[in-house]
């Protein structure tokens, strides 16, 4: 089976043994032993370590002064024509690290030598942290594309019903600025706490693209979202119609035990 762990699971499967008062700390095991015996090819969202790595506290400002790097390189043509090429992407300066998350940093480093495979999903000028970058799942060819043209389907379905990244977009252009994240700089101090959320929804949502692209069995999360309206996209609203459009289905770390 081809599984994404959430971010609230896939610490507890990792490394099992550290939280001896987990209530479900056998399933947790059987979950991690069936990684070692390949009944489970285990992935994670890239978001886990980017956008949910940031402290809450700090994810209003981080995302505030993020800027997006842009390379020009010229290019010699035919009849001594010259091209320009234009390439987008992260600013390695706003690059996110484990400099000052060292458990996050252990777990991390044994969710790699366990089998876990990352997984990105590359936006426009998008987060980045260069140690997961390195390691992380790659896709060629055919694969990359079809992978490529699913997950933005999937995030462009998620924001159009409201939910993922669009709740902190939303935040962000209510301050007078197209652009969200430097309209985020302007938001007060009480709204610190409702972009921090508006974050994680962010993750969640793209999470949930890169398990339909990848074609995966089952999301392992603990994350019900009851009482969260169509702005999750783990709602019962929004559970359903991603099930009838791309069969995609959610499992506790309880009920996938039970599968192995």
């Amino acid at each position: 089976m081809e599984i994404i762990f959430d971010s609230n699971v896939w610490q507890i499967v990792t490394i099992p043994d550290e939280y001896p008062n987990e209530a479900s700390l056998s399933d947790f095991k059987k979950i991690h032993q069936a990684i070692i015996d390949k009944k489970i090819e285990p992935y994670l969202s890239e978001t886990v370590f980017t956008i949910e790595a940031i402290r809450k506290v700090e994810r209003q400002d981080f995302f505030s002064s993020t800027k997006v790097k842009i390379d020009v390189k010229e290019k010699d043509g035919k009849d001594n024509s010259v091209s320009l090429e234009f390439t987008v992407g992260p600013n390695e300066d706003d690059a996110i690290n484990f400099d000052d998350r060292p458990i996050l940093k252990k777990y991390f480093d044994e969710a790699i030598k366990l089998g876990f495979k990352i997984v990105r999903l590359p936006r426009f000028g998008g987060l980045v942290n260069l140690e997961v970058d390195t390691v992380r799942f790659k896709q060629e060819g055919e694969n990359l594309s079809k992978y490529l043209d699913t997950v933005f389907e999937v995030v462009r379905k998620i924001e159009e019903k409201g939910a993922g990244i669009t709740l902190i977009k939303e935040i962000g252009k209510q301050y007078g600025n197209p652009v969200w994240m430097k309209g985020l700089k302007k938001a007060p101090e009480s709204d610190r706490k409702k972009i921090a959320k508006a974050a994680a929804k962010w993750a969640d949502g793209d999470s949930v693209a890169i398990s339909i692209a990848l074609g995966g069995d089952y999301f392992c999360t603990r994350d019900q979202a009851k009482g969260a309206g169509n702005k999750s996209v783990l709602s019962q609203e929004n559970l359903a119609w991603l099930k009838t459009d791309y069969g995609f289905q959610t499992i506790t770390p309880e009920e996938l035990a039970k599968l192995i």
